[in-house]
């Protein structure tokens, strides 16, 4: 499969509040600023829904972009200003971490101001009242990708901390500057990464929701070394190594040589930890029947194969 090449000539990066799925009203709201802690919702809130084959993002606090800072090349149309084909990269604010990178939209229409076209699906009732979200930003639903919260690893400077270089106190960073360049060329070559990473895959396919209202398919899909995956296999068998299910005794041909893979560390922490060389197939990797890795990931810090394995001693 050949590798998607982004187009590092129009980028934005944009701040946002952080939240779980930015698909609709959410209590874990983090790093959202007055209005956000004061009203408990902010107009990023379906960032990430996708609404008939799209996305519609919004860029706080105001909804307002500097075009001329991403491209010259400015387009009018019934809803104002804007530009075609930018890469916004969506990233959100922790306390101890700082700006973390959370999503990204491809081949975005971005519009300079805030646009309101009476969209009901952008309606927000919250305290008795309807709100409408607004936005300044859309992408093919396809386009947007979402990291799940536990994966969202990838740190931004702060310009303070590290001599000038990083993003300001403002949500929106154009990243324009020459001195910026090294520092933009290392983001853009993990989202790089990540977008050619987002394939289907074992591990993150249970993590998928398609239910028509509610579409976040690209959360969590990261593709993983099929080398390592069959040198995995190759170490461990061709079998459940929790419950010791084997397909292929099951089903027949129909099984045979099928077994799910699973990164017992998060691939999104493991991949860009301190020190990392590639996956290690026996310590890093283990083969789960679809009912043990269903299990594992009940929970959003995935258990320990051991913590599933304990479970059935207590039969």
């Amino acid at each position: 499969m050949q590798n998607i090449r982004i187009n590092r000539g129009k980028v934005v990066f944009i701040n946002l509040t952080e939240m779980d799925e930015y698909s609709g009203l959410e209590d874990n709201l983090k790093g959202g600023g007055r209005f956000v802690e004061q009203n408990g919702y902010g107009h990023e809130i379906f960032n990430f829904r996708h609404d008939n084959g799209k996305c519609y993002g919004y860029t706080p606090p105001y909804g307002k972009i500097n075009l001329p800072r991403i491209s010259k090349s400015i387009s009018h149309d019934a809803l104002g200003d804007y530009i075609d084909d930018v890469l916004v990269v969506f990233t959100c604010s922790r306390k101890s971490e700082g700006r973390i990178v959370c999503g990204f939209y491809q081949h975005a229409r971005v519009y300079a101001e805030p646009v309101n076209d009476d969209r009901s699906t952008r309606i927000i009732n919250i305290n008795g009242q309807s709100v409408f979200a607004e936005y300044n930003i859309m992408c093919n639903a396809e386009d947007a990708i979402l990291i799940d919260r536990d994966d969202r690893v990838k740190q931004l400077p702060h310009s303070a901390r590290n001599n000038g270089v990083g993003h300001g106190q403002k949500s929106v960073w154009y990243v324009d500057e020459p001195e910026r360049q090294k520092l933009k060329d290392d983001l853009l070559d993990y989202v790089e990464a990540l977008i050619n990473q987002a394939n289907s895959s074992d591990e993150y396919k249970h993590h998928l929701h398609d239910e028509s209202r509610t579409h976040i398919a690209s959360t969590k899909q990261i593709y993983r070394s099929q080398a390592a995956k069959a040198e995995c296999i190759r170490l461990k068998g061709c079998h459940c190594n929790v419950c010791g299910f084997d397909f292929e005794k099951v089903y027949g041909k129909l099984g045979k040589d099928y077994i799910e893979v699973h990164h017992i560390t998060p691939i999104g922490k493991l991949s860009t930890a301190e020190g990392y060389e590639g996956t290690d197939p026996q310590n890093d990797l283990i083969p789960l029947c679809s009912n043990c890795h269903s299990m594992i990931h009940r929970r959003k810090e995935p258990y320990q194969p051991d913590e599933i394995k304990a479970l059935f001693g207590n039969k």
